[in-house]
């Protein structure tokens, strides 16, 4: 009978690290498509451009929803491309 007060607390705790490991995930895609926005305007009139890796983040988002971890290096190599072009037409 004392395992099932322990079980519960674990179900809890188990349930509480689901919820902040989801809205860690949402917070870090926020910043990711906050970021994305800032530098996909480094040069005006490259609407295209623009467009294309916002395109291109949306593909990654959609490809690796379940994969968080690959997900973030998918972000952090497609910003990393978007800052190369920003400094390549400047």
């Amino acid at each position: 009978m004392t395992q099932f007060p322990e079980k519960l607390r674990l179900r809890e705790m188990a349930e509480e690290d689901i919820y902040f490991a989801k809205r860690d995930v949402e917070l870090i895609e926020a910043l990711h498509k906050k970021r994305l926005g800032k530098l996909a305007k480094c040069a005006d009139g490259e609407k295209k451009a623009a467009k294309a890796f916002e395109q291109r983040f949306e593909d990654l988002t959609q490809r690796h929803k379940d994969k968080p971890h690959k997900l973030l290096r998918a972000y952090r190599a497609l910003l990393d491309e978007i800052k190369k072009a920003c400094e390549e037409r400047s």
